[in-house]
């Protein structure tokens, strides 16, 4: 039996007990369930981001992956003999990649945003430490991630080199 003359200081300390409940109820509960909709294209390769320097390169307009081959200075710009990007579509619902050539990349019609249409983005493992809670990215540089609702997801990319990395991984676009 509850002594009533303690049951002030049931209450003083349930009051926080139950906030932090409720608060992580309202933070979690809405993202249960939820999982991306929309695929994403990207591409892979030795640095990938030489390949988009100065308005060059591969990139989304209009909808479709184009290339903008750089023109060539010898002064400044010597030709390189640089290995082609492969590209991926990566199906979010089986966590999985598949390899596309550039024309079959060009046929999709890909939304270059960071986010896509139902709320998720692809970003990097941070080096911060990472945070178990509020869905923060976790901390690995060396791994990609959905993330979303409070969720994030570690990817299971498929690359040109045997470690992810910053440059051998590029974002192209969400498939519409």
């Amino acid at each position: 039996m509850i002594n009533k003359k303690n049951l002030p200081l049931y209450i003083a300390l349930a009051v926080p007990v139950l906030m932090i409940i409720l608060v992580a109820a309202f933070i979690y509960l809405p993202g249960i369930g939820q999982k991306p909709k929309y695929n994403f294209v990207y591409m892979s390769g030795n640095n990938v981001y030489d390949y988009s320097y100065n308005n060059y390169g591969y990139s989304v307009q209009n909808g479709h992956a184009v290339y903008i081959p750089q023109p060539v200075n010898n002064l400044t710009n010597p030709p390189q003999n640089q290995a082609q990007p492969q590209f991926y579509l990566y199906d979010t619902s089986k966590n999985e990649a598949t390899s596309l050539t550039f024309e079959q990349v060009q046929t999709y019609n890909l939304d270059p945003t960071n986010t896509s249409q139902d709320g998720y983005t692809v970003q990097q493992g941070n080096g911060g430490g990472g945070d178990l809670f509020f869905g923060s990215t976790p901390s690995d540089y060396n791994s990609w991630f959905i993330k979303g609702h409070n969720r994030s997801v570690k990817l299971n990319l498929k690359t040109v080199s045997s470690t992810y990395s910053y440059y051998n991984f590029r974002f192209l676009g969400w498939v519409k």
